[in-house]
């Protein structure tokens, strides 16, 4: 009988032939008490190199660059760390503090089952999921599918839109031959990984991507083209569609271009916003990204206006 540990190796084995770092790199895992440990350790681990002589060789070179730092590894379903959502307030407290103790290059950091990521650059600073999502793009070619709120620095490539949900990403990658899908919440899918969304997957691209550079994390993203974004800002209503339409019309002859995917998004010269309605709840889910501050600030107060007293 196959065990649990046989299924564990033969993942770990897989996901190696993916992972090609070009030089070392000291990277911190907080595995928020989840169970990416039981892969990431055998992953990572150089003992675990089998197969052909050339094969064993070449993967222990690989693993030989990185050096991987575990924090909240054991597996614990209370999750006594920081909960298992890396997105609630104060969750990589923790993970930035060991990034810059251990002087890391990369901090990285899952959910409780693994299909989502996030990242820390090596100052210890939160990259932006759309941030995120660019890098994975530099590791595929297009086309890709890209949410309705994620950010024009996404847009810039050939993508195509998709309504939020793992359902909906699959399904328009199949359709397009997309090579990846993106979405703002951390959840990445590959063509290659069965048009599935996997954590530990998208961190073995991004780490591939940061071996690769000439210069550390944070300068290169610091040289980045800067956006301003919101963040998802939930409001209660009394009548979704009466408040999108009355959206709708007050913006609609002022908008260089009006989607009706998942709500509204309205785009303009120097900034967009979306407002679509949450399927269960009567609330109306707002996101704004703007080139300036200053901008975002405008929008964003205008906006809560009246999506408050709706």
């Amino acid at each position: 009988n196959t065990g649990k540990s046989d299924y564990i190796n033969l993942y770990s084995h897989f996901l190696k032939e993916f992972l090609y770092p070009k030089r070392k790199l000291k990277i911190v895992f907080d595995c928020s008490n989840g169970v990416t440990s039981l892969v990431l350790k055998k992953l990572f681990s150089q003992s675990n190199v089998k197969g052909p002589a050339e094969g064993e060789a070449r993967h222990g070179r690989q693993m030989s660059k990185i050096t991987p730092i575990f924090i909240n590894d054991k597996v614990d379903g209370d999750f006594p760390a920081h909960g298992p959502n890396p997105l609630v307030k104060n969750a990589t407290k923790q993970l930035e503090k060991e990034v810059l103790k251990q002087k890391a290059d990369l901090g990285v950091i899952f959910d409780g089952d693994g299909d989502r990521v996030f990242f820390l650059d090596n100052k210890g600073r939160w990259i932006d999921p759309n941030e995120s999502a660019y890098i994975l793009m530099q590791m595929f070619k297009s086309p890709y599918v890209v949410g309705i709120v994620s950010s024009w620095r996404l847009k810039e490539s050939k993508v195509h839109i998709s309504r939020v949900g793992h359902y909906f990403f699959k399904k328009l990658m199949r359709e397009k031959k997309a090579t990846l899908g993106l979405e703002h919440s951390g959840h990445y899918y590959f063509k290659d990984f069965f048009y599935c969304d996997s954590g530990i997957f998208a961190a073995i691209q991004f780490i591939n991507f940061v071996s690769g550079l000439q210069t550390d994390l944070a300068t290169w993203l610091d040289k980045l083209p800067k956006y301003y974004r919101s963040g998802e800002i939930n409001f209660k209503v009394q009548d979704k569609d009466k408040v999108l339409k009355e959206i709708e019309n007050k913006y609609k002859n002022q908008a260089d271009k009006l989607l009706k995917v998942d709500g509204i998004t309205m785009e303009f010269k120097n900034f967009w916003f979306n407002v679509r309605p949450s399927n269960t709840e009567n609330l109306i889910r707002l996101n704004i990204e703007a080139e300036n501050k200053r901008l975002l600030k405008s929008c964003l107060r205008e906006l809560k206006n009246i999506l408050s007293n709706a």
